[in-house]
């Protein structure tokens, strides 16, 4: 089947395509169109006008900037999974990127796109989530950062307005003791997260653990943060107990559904797991331990 007519409009700067955006009625923006397309091709979208960023060439890039680790709009995910800057600093982001779908799409598909669809089944947000990281928009009155908590309000639904255009996404460099982890359960290659956990952790210069960031993928509503969890692990020291502990507590916050691929209470057990095994990792990332995980 073939997507139905639509006027396709091609910007070539972030100007040029927040104007079409505040003028054009109820325009769809095409960044790397891995999910968009699909939808097109089958009719389960119907835009009348789509909004092609791909020729902005200043929303391509993937840098240290200013005390953050900037992504922008048409960053792909392949750009990720293969930079040194990521598998240098960002354990957790270096984990997730060959995760995503398959190579093809990888290939294609951007970081921002998938945070923009906020499938709570995708990888990004949750990483965002534990990296306290934000979303910056830049609309008719100018630009706008959204903390990443607040970003995600429903399945497919954000805090974006319609008149903008998300340029960036960006979470602050990681410190000298600080590691980061993600986890994922799926059942084969290309598919999407049965569960999955990022973890950040931040120790202070006795060992101690100074911060956590905990994001949950395909286990609610959006991707969602185990402030429990986070809140158990701060002020403590790593250890495999406490980690269990934290795990047990993940798991309480989160809110699967069962569907052909497991029972609620498995991708629990599952947010329990993928949790202790972050932690750990994340934990002997910073240099901390070696290990500290129950065998």
């Amino acid at each position: 089947m073939k997507s139905a007519p639509f006027e396709h409009h091609q910007p070539t700067s972030v100007g040029e395509a927040v104007s079409l955006l505040e003028s054009l009625d109820g325009p769809t923006v095409l960044s790397g169109g891995q999910s968009l397309v699909p939808m097109l091709r089958f009719r389960l979208a119907n835009p009348d006008v789509v909004v092609d960023i791909n020729g902005i060439e200043e929303l391509d890039y993937l840098h240290e900037e200013d005390g953050s680790l900037k992504i922008g709009a048409l960053a792909r995910h392949a750009d990720v999974e293969h930079s040194d800057l990521i598998a240098e600093k960002y354990g957790s982001f270096a984990d997730a990127a060959p995760l995503v779908a398959d190579p093809q799409i990888r290939n294609r598909g951007t970081v921002v796109g998938s945070v923009a669809q906020a499938d709570p089944k995708g990888d990004w947000g949750s990483l965002l989530i534990a990296h306290d990281g934000e979303v910056v928009a830049q609309g008719p009155d100018g630009e706008r950062v959204i903390p990443a908590d607040e970003f995600f309000l429903l399945p497919y639904d954000t805090a974006l307005d319609e008149d903008e255009l998300i340029t960036e996404v960006r979470v602050p460099v990681p410190s000298a003791r600080e590691g980061s982890a993600y986890h994922k359960l799926k059942r084969k290659t290309g598919d999407y997260a049965m569960a999955g956990v990022g973890v950040r952790l931040q120790f202070d210069d006795d060992g101690v653990i100074e911060s956590a960031g905990i994001g949950m993928t395909a286990v609610d509503i959006t991707n969602a943060r185990a402030s429990d969890a986070e809140d158990h692990l701060e002020g403590e020291r790593p250890s495999p107990d406490l980690f269990e502990e934290a795990g047990e507590l993940a798991a309480e916050q989160s809110h699967p559904e069962s569907d052909e691929h497991g029972d609620a209470a498995y991708k629990e057990r599952m947010v329990d797991v993928l949790t202790q095994r972050a932690l750990g990792d994340a934990a002997e990332r910073a240099g901390v331990v070696r290990r500290t995980v129950k065998p």
